[in-house]
């Protein structure tokens, strides 16, 4: 399972407790990665703080970290190739006059990642924007979320491209995947690739997506991917605690 964290796994205090009970029991078959737009130590904290369970590795701002857990060694192995042209300087540059446009604190970026809020951007504000990056020498990916989240990353640099390459580098199946979002930087994991999985509390950019690699969950939060999980592993019932 390759889950979001804040408004998927995060959000709802009960059901995250539930969820974390019944996870503990099926360690034996099932591994668990977080994928986050924050990065590893800031995770680490919501771990310590919550009842998340310990995962295997951490994906890190938006795919651009992936990190074993607990002890924060970088998997090289899982990281997709970054152009030696990528330069969050450039992309600062070219978009400090955009109307809107706000660069995040400094704890939200990295030298991977430039990320700004831009509140209810419109289509053709996004597509101004776009404009803006396509100028730069390196390709580049704009990534928006939740009416507000704004982040540029290399080209390729995503969550659900770290999942594929830690799953390759575990040798895991894409069909053997479970993965669970709620917002746009989590539309790389619920591309029909792996087995998708959308809380009821998702944001309308996800709950439009339709496939046989999507399930819609009919709950919000931790209790919607625990009903995922159920709907994906139901061929599992037999040879595991009935979910």
């Amino acid at each position: 399972l390759v889950s979001d964290l804040d408004g998927t796994l995060l959000g709802d205090d009960a059901a995250l407790a539930t969820f974390a009970a019944w996870y503990e029991r099926q360690r034996s078959w099932l591994g668990l990665v977080y994928a986050s737009g924050r990065f590893f130590d800031s995770v680490c904290d919501s771990i310590r703080q919550t009842d998340l369970p310990d995962p295997l590795a951490v994906i890190g701002g938006v795919g651009t970290e992936v990190r074993r857990y607990p002890s924060g060694e970088e998997m090289e192995e899982a990281r997709v190739p970054i152009s030696p042209a990528w330069s969050a300087a450039r992309i600062e540059r070219v978009l400090a006059d955009v109307p809107g446009l706000e660069k995040q604190p400094d704890e939200f970026q990295s030298p991977f990642k430039v990320s700004f809020f831009l509140y209810d951007a419109s289509p053709a504000e996004l597509r101004a924007v776009r404009r803006r990056l396509d100028e730069l020498p390196a390709s580049v990916d704009m990534i928006y979320s939740s009416q507000r989240d704004l982040d540029v990353v290399p080209a390729g640099v995503n969550k659900g491209g770290a999942a594929r390459r830690l799953a390759q580098a575990w040798k895991i199946p894409p069909t053997a995947v479970m993965t669970a979002g709620d917002s746009g930087n989590d539309r790389s994991l619920l591309d029909g690739r792996f087995r998708g999985i959308v809380v009821a509390n998702a944001h309308e950019e996800l709950k439009a997506l339709r496939g046989p690699g999507i399930y819609q969950a009919k709950q919000p939060f931790a209790a919607g991917v625990l009903e995922g999980i159920r709907y994906w592993t139901e061929e599992k019932a037999e040879t595991h605690e009935r979910l």
